[in-house]
């Protein structure tokens, strides 16, 4: 009886275990893993793409709730005044809506993390069975969970051209988060990419950096073989 026992808990425990289902779930925001993927596909640096969202972040939030990640479209009532009752929703006003930007971002990140067999957040296996996005109710690493997988499977957009030098911030802005046509307001971005840059949010230029590294790596590589040079002159 005993031995019966001890063989069933196995094969249960084994059964568990093994569950494909359950090991693709986990309760971080699964940022991390996003970007590791994100890298991984297209280059880069995680400095790099946190800059591009930052700057995206900081001029879709406004100087009333900047860099928040419960951030609310602010729009007019009837007396002229803004209130926070837009449709677009934290850092990077995802829409909120049936068929809206936010649960079709939701909707491509589930996709995509799916497609490459990479674990599925907790928070974003909830958020697949809804209709509709609040983002605002998101924390700010959920929030560029969706942004990064939302344009790994996009049509036309493509992060790869950022990290390229192909495309700068305001031209992803513009042409695929935006989207607003000729209704897009270039120079009101451009405003706020300058503040952004004199602000405590700015960690320097990520690119400028890797450059910089590349630099010392064939400064330090042409010390070596100047040594190895002088070495074999002996």
């Amino acid at each position: 009886m005993l031995c019966i026992l001890y063989l069933y808990t196995m094969i249960l425990k084994k059964k568990t275990t093994s569950d494909p289902i359950k090991t693709k779930k986990n309760n971080g925001s699964g940022y991390d893993a996003m970007m590791k993927h994100l890298i991984s596909k297209k280059g880069g640096t995680p400095q790099q793409y946190e800059q591009l969202m930052d700057i995206i972040a900081y001029h879709e939030t406004g100087p009333r709730q900047r860099m928040k990640a419960n951030a609310v479209q602010l729009i007019k009532d009837a007396e002229g005044n803004l209130v926070p009752q837009g449709v677009g929703r934290g850092l990077f006003m995802f829409e909120a809506g049936e068929k809206a930007d936010g649960i079709t971002s939701v909707n491509r990140t589930y996709k995509e993390l799916k497609d490459n067999n990479i674990p599925i957040p907790q928070w974003l296996e909830e958020a697949h069975k809804q209709k509709s996005l609040d983002a605002s109710k998101l924390t700010a690493e959920q929030q560029k969970v969706l942004f990064i997988g939302k344009y790994l499977q996009h049509p036309t957009a493509d992060l790869g051209k950022y990290i390229s030098g192909d495309i700068d911030a305001k031209g992803f802005w513009g042409n695929y988060h935006h989207a607003g046509g000729d209704s897009t307001n270039y120079d009101l971005f451009e405003e706020s990419t300058e503040s952004f840059m004199k602000s405590d949010y700015y960690k320097g230029d990520p690119f400028k950096k890797e450059e910089e590294e590349d630099d010392d790596d064939n400064f330090f590589s042409r010390i070596m073989q100047m040594a190895r040079d002088a070495s074999l002159k002996k």
